[in-house]
């Protein structure tokens, strides 16, 4: 009882209040490479070439890596539960761009300024296809979004969604209750939009070699232990050669339950061995991460006339969306079948 009617102070509330170094890029090494990613202008398109030799020469850069430089392992980036229920459709970089915002090249450089001016040099001829771009016209679309032969499901409902054609978010719950006869139904549709959580801490990782060999990396992420997992798949790293730090967050509300920014200094100190970070803008946040996604709830209720008892209600409920990794410009996804 000691502790009641007692207010205990906030354990880090000074550190807070007086701006010490708390948060991701606050403890970043300050030689650090600086990581940019160059992202796709456009919704759906095969990458026929990229140019990156101007780029490469450019002094201050000390690596730029394009989809043919990279393991192609797919995975994804989900982090809400294992076995994911969302399709290992994500690489780290592709050959196809399927949003807006979608990877294209990676580059590091020892400072900003080189690092951006690197992404301008860089020259990428894209053969465009056709995109799906809403719920509703994805149903339908014959548009193959991933004509590629390593996409996998691992889940029970992801097995069931592979025997067609069309992935999407479609569920159905509610209780049919024979001998009861329903007398009165309530249909109703109902809509919502994208949401985009705009926390004040944008998206940020760093990451650096320990002096035992091991891949630190440090992120503003609410998943640490997804984010580990995660990272070992999609790097083709054991998990024990992996750590992940989550210090104090600026916000998330859920954006940060993907992993998103922690690939890019990830893969870059692994191949050069030297501290890397990047730090999203907010341009990169809404452009290059995943949202509350759009959805459409069919909602069917049923009710039995009596007044002796309760009635008994009846729920049917259908949801069209999206899976939990998938970017917000696809609502349902067509993949090639095998």
């Amino acid at each position: 009882m000691k502790h009641v009617l007692k207010s205990p102070p906030k354990k880090d509330g000074m550190q807070l209040v007086q701006g010490f170094p708390v948060y991701t890029d606050d403890l970043a090494p300050k030689n650090a490479l600086i990581v940019k990613v160059l992202r796709s202008p456009h919704a759906f398109a095969r990458i026929r070439s990229i140019k990156t030799e101007a780029a490469k020469k450019l002094p201050g850069v000390v690596c730029v890596l394009t989809w043919e430089d990279v393991p192609r392992i797919p995975y994804t980036r989900a982090g809400q539960c294992y076995p994911e229920l969302s399709a290992y459709d994500k690489f780290i970089l592709d050959e196809y761009v399927r949003h807006v915002g979608d990877d294209v090249a990676i580059v590091a450089a020892k400072d900003e300024a080189s690092a951006d001016k690197a992404l301008r040099l860089i020259r990428v001829d894209y053969e465009r296809l056709t995109p799906v771009l809403d719920m509703e016209s994805a149903v339908d679309s014959q548009t193959i979004v991933h004509p590629e032969s390593e996409f996998s499901l691992i889940s029970m409902l992801a097995v069931i969604l592979k025997e067609t054609s069309l992935v999407r978010f479609h569920l159905n719950w509610g209780i049919w209750m024979k001998p009861f006869k329903i007398s009165i139904y309530f249909k109703a549709r109902y809509t919502t939009q994208a949401q985009a959580q705009a926390m004040l801490e944008s998206h940020r990782s760093y990451s650096y070699l320990d002096q035992n060999g091991r891949l630190n990396v440090v992120s503003s992420t609410q998943i640490p232990y997804h984010t580990r997992r995660i990272l070992a798949r999609a790097l083709d790293m054991p998990r024990h050669q992996i750590r992940v730090v989550k210090p104090r967050i600026g916000g998330g509300f859920g954006a940060k339950q993907t992993a998103h920014s922690e690939f890019y200094p990830a893969l870059v100190t692994k191949l050069t061995g030297k501290p890397a970070k990047i730090v999203y803008s907010r341009r990169d946040v809404f452009r290059g991460t995943t949202s509350r996604h759009g959805m459409r709830f069919d909602i069917t209720l049923g009710m039995t006339k009596t007044v002796k008892s309760q009635p008994l209600i009846w729920m049917v409920c259908q949801i069209l969306g999206l899976t939990a990794s998938m970017p917000k410009q696809h609502l349902a996804l067509r993949v090639k079948k095998s």
